[in-house]
């Protein structure tokens, strides 16, 4: 077990296998931490917003429990279908972070029922947001 884990690249991994986009050099349209100016129009963006402080558990096992909030962004491009093509690729990000457990986490949970619809950005592309809760173990 490591010490800390790159909790925003383990979940745009999660979405990058449920196919929602590629982390690929050459065009991704997903990114861990900030995305470029130069990002597509349509893209996800996952950015771990906090971290609690280990839980130190296991009594002198040296095991520690890591709990921390990722934010999950997703732009659509403009057109005439923006906003239920947008809604409906971040209602499916959603979906792929639902109670899932991959290898090394002990949770990995999409909070609340759904996306939230954050309005359009200043060139009118529409985006939402979802919360994640990630948990883990470490050893010291």
């Amino acid at each position: 077990m490591s010490r800390l884990k790159d909790v925003e690249v383990d979940v745009a991994r999660l979405l990058e296998a449920a196919g929602l986009g590629s982390l690929a050099d050459g065009s991704p349209t997903l990114y861990a931490g900030p995305f470029p100016a130069s990002a597509p129009d349509s893209f996800i963006a996952c950015r771990e917003s906090t971290a609690e402080q280990p839980e130190k558990y296991l009594a002198r096992a040296g095991t520690a429990l890591h709990r921390g909030l990722v934010t999950v962004l997703v732009r659509q491009a403009r057109g005439p279908n923006a906003y239920v093509e947008g809604r409906t690729r971040a209602q499916a990000a959603w979906e792929a972070l639902f109670d899932r457990h991959p290898e090394g986490y002990v949770h990995v949970d999409a909070r609340d029922g759904a996306p939230t619809f954050l309005g359009e950005d200043e060139d009118g592309r529409p985006r939402w947001s979802l919360t994640v809760d990630v948990q883990y173990l470490s050893r010291a």
